[in-house]
């Protein structure tokens, strides 16, 4: 799509759509959520959580935690699953 056929789809936009356009313009979401693809180090997401790295390492190794192993031995921790993490955590207090 190039710039001229986008500058009249916007044009030529019903409220709705402007509405939706506006929202993304300004980092909304409505009612999708973004999904997290950053990969974080065991350091790294230990200080997301406030935890230590041994427990981190804990939670990977037990399978509460997954990890992704960018590396023979390099282990990265999704952020989404820290979000989902932290959601459960909430759902049981």
């Amino acid at each position: 799509m190039n710039v001229e056929h986008r500058i009249q789809k916007l044009l030529t936009a019903t409220p709705e759509q402007l509405a939706k356009i506006d929202a993304l313009l300004e980092g909304k979401s409505f009612g999708i959520e973004r999904l997290d693809t950053r990969l974080l180090t065991l350091t790294a997401a230990a200080e997301t959580m406030g935890l230590s790295r041994q427990t981190v390492f804990r939670m990977t190794r037990d399978g509460r935690l997954p990890v992704v192993e960018v590396r023979a031995g390099r282990l990265r921790v999704p952020a989404h699953a820290l979000q989902n993490l932290v959601k459960k955590a909430a759902v049981l207090v």
